[in-house]
């Protein structure tokens, strides 16, 4: 059997200053931290991020629907015949950027 240890036993180390430093005893329960609130608002930025998927997503459509995959042009020319899914994806940004500094 060993016999207990005091609890004020001195340490000495090589040194000669009788101290441990680097770390204090905090004990065993720590209390949780305050959450903090996010900035802005979470359903604007919902909306927005919904506006920006939709629009790439009308656009992929676009694209792959009429054929307009074989050049650069083709696929510039039918986003400049449906303005649609640019103007979704424009209004998602800014949605999303009033979400982020508005709190509503």
């Amino acid at each position: 059997m060993q016999s207990p240890s005091p609890k004020n036993k001195e340490y000495k180390d090589d040194w000669g200053t009788a101290a441990r430093e680097g770390y204090e005893d905090r004990g065993a329960f720590r209390a949780p931290r305050a959450q903090q609130k996010t900035a802005g608002s979470p359903f604007l930025r919902g909306i927005g991020a919904f506006c920006i998927v939709t629009g790439v997503l009308w656009a992929t459509y676009l694209v792959t629907h009429n054929g307009a995959l074989s050049s650069l042009s083709a696929v510039t020319q039918v986003l400049q015949q449906n303005h649609g899914p640019i103007a979704i994806a424009g209004l998602g940004i800014v949605a999303s950027l009033l979400g982020k500094y508005l709190r509503l």
